[in-house]
């Protein structure tokens, strides 16, 4: 087998020969890879001792702990007060008009979960994308952490609004706390898990045209206008509503790890 030949290097000056006698070589490309995996996963807590140990033998929760804390970061800072603002836009609605609390929550509720899963994932929106990418974290995993974290925060919202409501005495949702949260809870997965796959295979502009126009026609049928069945029955909570979610989402997170194939081939950098 023939050996790589040495690359040329000029030789070194008079006073400089013999020194780099006893100087190691510089580390080769492998430290970047290594560096990447210990910021994003075994970053530790301000005042907390490092975790001994490569990598891997970081906990498990604790990984999982540090990779949701570095992917809040990377988020749009937009994202949470945007969508506590409508949350509470929508309470009041309904307070000043007397309108039923579960129809006004089930299009506000699935409003801001439909846009914060358009937002959630893509270059289009992270400045940090490309940085993202070249860590060895797998995209599927990066997906789930930032959708974990902005549909979860959604899902607490809503829940808080809907336990305020229900508190109050002779209220617009005097039928319980439960009654009122499956009104809005299917038709807020779905629509978030819809637009979170057009988002990833798509654009996020895409998916939020597209959300928006189911969510149009349910705000119309509420208005009175006619709705074919299967439509309708997107805005139930229900095996058939929750299965398609789970469905929408997972094929999401395929779609992450096999490169997202339709994306569009322009720059991900904003100017």
């Amino acid at each position: 087998m023939n050996e790589r030949p040495e690359p040329w290097r000029p030789p070194d000056p008079p006073e400089l020969r013999g020194f780099h006698e006893g100087i190691p070589d510089p580390p080769g490309p492998g430290i970047v890879s290594a560096v990447l995996a210990r910021s994003a996963l075994s970053r530790p807590v301000p005042g907390d001792a490092e975790p001994a140990g490569p990598p891997d033998a970081v906990p498990g929760p604790y990984r999982a702990w540090a990779l949701l804390t570095m992917e809040a970061r990377l988020l749009h800072p937009a994202i949470w007060p945007a969508s506590a603002l409508i949350m509470v836009a929508g309470v009041l609605f309904v307070l000043a008009q007397g309108r039923a609390a579960g129809a006004v929550l089930s299009l506000v509720v699935s409003l801001v979960a439909m846009a914060g899963a358009a937002m959630a994932y893509g270059p289009e929106n992270d400045d940090a994308f490309e940085v993202v990418a070249a860590t060895p974290v797998s995209p599927r995993v990066v997906l789930l952490a930032r959708v974990t974290l902005v549909f979860g925060y959604d899902l607490a919202l809503a829940l808080l609004v809907s336990a305020a409501m229900t508190a109050l005495p002779e209220g617009p949702a005097a039928g319980g706390l439960v009654p009122l949260i499956t009104t809005w809870l299917g038709p807020m997965t779905v629509l978030a898990a819809l637009s979170l796959l057009l988002s990833v295979c798509w654009n996020p502009t895409g998916a939020m045209g597209a959300g928006l126009a189911v969510w149009i026609l349910q705000a119309l049928a509420a208005g009175g206008l006619p709705l074919p069945d299967g439509l309708r029955g997107l805005w139930t909570t229900g095996p058939a509503t929750m299965g398609l979610a789970l469905a929408l989402t997972l094929a999401a997170v395929a779609a992450a790890g096999a490169g997202e194939p339709v994306r569009r081939a322009r720059p991900a950098r904003r100017p």
